[in-house]
């Protein structure tokens, strides 16, 4: 079994790692001896190599200009392809958006699951519907659109559990300018059980 952490518009910083390596951490101390057996995970950005941006706007604009949603996803699409075994997908921002994409197109039936941290780029693909069970969390509010309008449609879906935090986008990001110590700790503890639910071949929660 596999975890891919797929990273937001930051790219794999040093503070992704951590989040990522905290996370297995914890969940090979939570599963027994035999469900740890063969975990492994994987870190998959949108860059070829390391980037420090100033601020979001900065980072935003780089992918923007230099890799965008569409080849993202046909980068995450290449790299899960070339992976053997199962796998649990975990993205965040922009990186949920690529899983949304790729599990709504392409069934690959080794993907198990995917959790997808304030997603907001799926709002323009709506009309598609994963092929895997997918844990949605949302931040509190946009911008530029109705969370609650998104949650409302996203409920309908077969495979689709939807859970609103009361942070705002980019809370589990350190780099974020709205980075939330007590979310970070709250959904870390929600990203861990999830996790080991699936392992341990439990159903999810269903929206709330």
């Amino acid at each position: 079994m596999q975890v891919i952490f797929v990273a937001d518009i930051f790219g794999i910083s040093y503070e992704f790692e951590q989040l990522c390596q905290q996370t297995m951490l914890a969940l090979s101390q939570r599963l027994s001896t035999k469900q740890s057996a063969g975990l492994s995970y994987l870190l998959i950005g949108p860059y070829q190599e390391r980037k420090r941006f100033a601020n979001e706007q900065e980072a935003y604009h780089y992918f923007s200009e230099n890799v965008g949603l569409e080849r993202y996803t046909q980068q995450l699409k290449q790299r899960l392809a070339a992976l053997s075994g199962q796998k649990l997908l975990v993205g965040f921002s922009v990186g949920g958006s690529a899983i949304w994409q790729l599990s709504s197109t392409h069934v690959d039936l080794k993907n198990l699951a995917a959790i997808c941290f304030y997603s907001s780029q799926i709002r323009h693909f709506c009309e598609l519907s994963p092929n895997i069970a997918s844990y949605m969390i949302m931040p509190a509010t946009e911008q530029h659109f109705s969370i609650t309008d998104l949650q409302t449609k996203l409920a309908t879906k077969a495979n689709v559990s939807v859970e609103r935090s009361q942070y705002q986008h980019g809370f589990m990001n350190h780099l974020s300018s709205h980075f939330d110590l007590n979310g970070y700790h709250e959904y870390s503890e929600k990203l861990l059980s999830l996790l080991a639910a699936k392992i341990q071949g439990k159903q999810w929660p269903l929206s709330r």
